[in-house]
């Protein structure tokens, strides 16, 4: 049985995890991540990978909490994506350099006013019609082009986990992982066991970061921690596949995000639309074959004369953590709370990850100096997490939906 000090240990390795491990190595610190299945399973590998600027909340005019917190964000993205900073992300699959945004006719010509009004850093242009994409060239009123990336999520977290296989574990948290506690949320060690490989290790950490997601539920409660710290927002995302074209979009109604569309391509090179929006919000009371209709009708509004003749089509549902607001609405921000030496984090957003490392980072104590080769040597024949495949890569079962009557879609 090996014994060791470490400065953190993490518990989560999708996006948050593992841009916070970096940023505590980065600043001098001993640290370990344990994950339970793959890298990126549940939210991260799931997201649509839009680096949101603060756009999307404030279409209702008002430069919300959350819009705020977005708008500086996608600039450290950039220059992160470009090597200029760190944590190096030039591996990353940009999948689109800008959306495209459209709207019900009440709406759309408010869209060009927003950033300029509220002082965003991404202000939405007008595209001549001349420049359309195909996909939106029946569509009535104005479009408009935001200069707001898509990254491939698969492909961030290979690029944010890479340098850092050395120090990661694929440990069950449930089964394999237990806290001795010298009071709650005060944690003195931490046991982790392979039982694949009949290892184990007692670890000292000066903290523990929570980055799991929903898992943080269950390791809150075994931390002696309450568990109602946190609140899920439960989405049924639609998937198609099939002759497509490339496309990434919002179209908005009013305040609201209608449907949004990013594009990837599968392991056989057929395009892959991932549909959220608000049909994501809604479908969660549907089961798939309602909801599949349901997006069939909502494409066939939004995007009038599209063809999905041949298509293939699917759901996933997936379950946003977020810290717990008065009511359940969405919080603005992410969340960071401290409680002995432990600290859980929910970063509401993907673009907010860089804050939520620095914010984990400024709460940590001083590094204590101790040994990384020790660590290494310790960790060295353990099992590492691999990265997990995006759901249209999982998902058996895709049925074929004819295209709709021309009435629909005209």
């Amino acid at each position: 049985m090996d014994r060791l000090h470490v400065d953190t240990v993490i518990f989560g390795g999708g996006v948050t995890g593992l841009w916070t491990l970096d940023a505590v190595r980065r600043s001098g610190r001993s640290a370990l991540l344990v994950e339970g299945h793959r890298l990126g399973t549940g939210q991260t590998i799931a997201s649509q990978g839009i680096l949101h600027s603060g756009l999307k909340y404030s279409l209702a005019g008002v430069l919300t909490g959350a819009a705020r917190e977005a708008r500086e964000m996608p600039q450290l993205w950039r220059r992160c994506l470009l090597g200029e900073a760190q944590p190096d992300l030039r591996r990353v699959t940009v999948s689109a350099e800008a959306f495209h945004l459209w709207g019900t006719q009440s709406a759309a010509s408010k869209l060009g006013l927003f950033g300029a009004q509220l002082g965003l850093q991404v202000t939405p242009r007008t595209v001549p019609r001349s420049e359309y994409p195909t996909v939106l060239q029946s569509c009535p009123g104005t479009v408009y082009r935001v200069d707001e990336q898509v990254l491939a999520p698969r492909s961030l977290v290979a690029a944010l986990a890479a340098p850092h296989q050395d120090v990661m574990l694929q440990l069950d948290p449930a089964t394999e992982v237990e806290f001795v506690l010298q009071a709650a949320g005060r944690v003195r060690q931490i046991r982790l066991h392979s039982a694949r490989f009949g290892r184990t290790l007692e670890v000292e950490p000066q903290a523990v970061v929570l980055t799991a997601g929903k898992g943080n539920a269950l390791l809150r409660t075994r931390l002696g921690l309450d568990a109602r710290a946190m609140q899920l927002r439960p989405l049924h995302y639609v998937l198609v596949r099939g002759e497509l074209p490339e496309f990434h979009g919002h179209c908005i109604d009013f305040s609201k995000t209608r449907v949004s569309i990013t594009s990837a391509r599968d392991a056989q090179g057929r395009v892959v639309w991932q549909i959220g929006g608000q049909i994501s919000e809604d479908g969660v009371q549907l089961d798939p074959e309602t909801l599949i209709e349901r997006a069939r009708l909502e494409l066939a509004e939004v995007l009038p004369g599209l063809d999905l003749a041949g298509t293939e089509w699917t759901t996933c549902r997936i379950d946003r953590a977020e810290g717990s607001t008065l009511g359940g609405s969405r919080p603005d921000s992410y969340r960071l709370l401290q409680e002995g030496n432990v600290l859980t984090a929910w970063p509401t957003k993907l673009v907010l990850a860089p804050q939520v490392a620095q914010g984990v980072c400024a709460a940590l104590p001083p590094a204590t100096g101790s040994l990384l080769q020790p660590l290494l040597d310790a960790l060295a024949a353990w099992p590492r997490p691999p990265v997990a495949q995006p759901a249209w890569e999982e998902l058996r079962r895709w049925v074929p939906v004819p295209a709709l009557p021309r009435r629909h879609a005209a």
